[in-house]
């Protein structure tokens, strides 16, 4: 692999690094790379604060095990576990939504991919709703 330039290093932020994993999971998952576009998503969402427990994280978790809830995340981390595995779209989907959703909670802004896969799931049927709900600017922080 030639790398061109010189040695590097940047500055970032949870925020930052957050935004980049998942910017980089929906191109991914728009190329069909669903391994890394789950594990990016995953990732990203890890780096964020949970400020609510409405996003989708905490509903599936209502339901279900923490091996259950992220059953393919750890599949993909770890080399326990069958060799193989199906990954559909609606796991990744899932993932994506899970990520996205926690960042718009914890830093209240979204990215514009970010509302077009929201609209993107609702014209597929995976929601029937926007999911990203942004922050009133008027309200106060406490």
């Amino acid at each position: 692999m030639k790398i061109a330039g010189q040695k590097g290093m940047i500055n970032t932020t949870k925020k930052i690094s957050a935004l980049r994993q998942i910017l980089a999971a929906l191109e991914h998952f728009e190329k069909k790379d669903y391994e890394c576009a789950i594990t990016l998503a995953a990732a990203g969402e890890g780096q964020c604060k949970e400020k609510t427990t409405t996003h989708l994280f905490r509903l599936i978790r209502a339901k279900f095990s923490a091996d259950e809830t992220n059953a393919v995340i750890n599949w993909l981390k770890h080399s326990s576990g069958p060799d193989g595995a199906e990954i559909t779209e609606l796991e990744v989907v899932t993932t994506l939504i899970r990520a996205i959703q926690k960042f718009v909670g914890t830093y209240e802004e979204a990215h514009q991919k970010f509302k077009d896969f929201s609209a993107w799931c609702m014209a597929k049927g995976y929601t029937n709703k926007h999911f990203i709900e942004q922050a009133d600017p008027k309200a106060s922080k406490t």
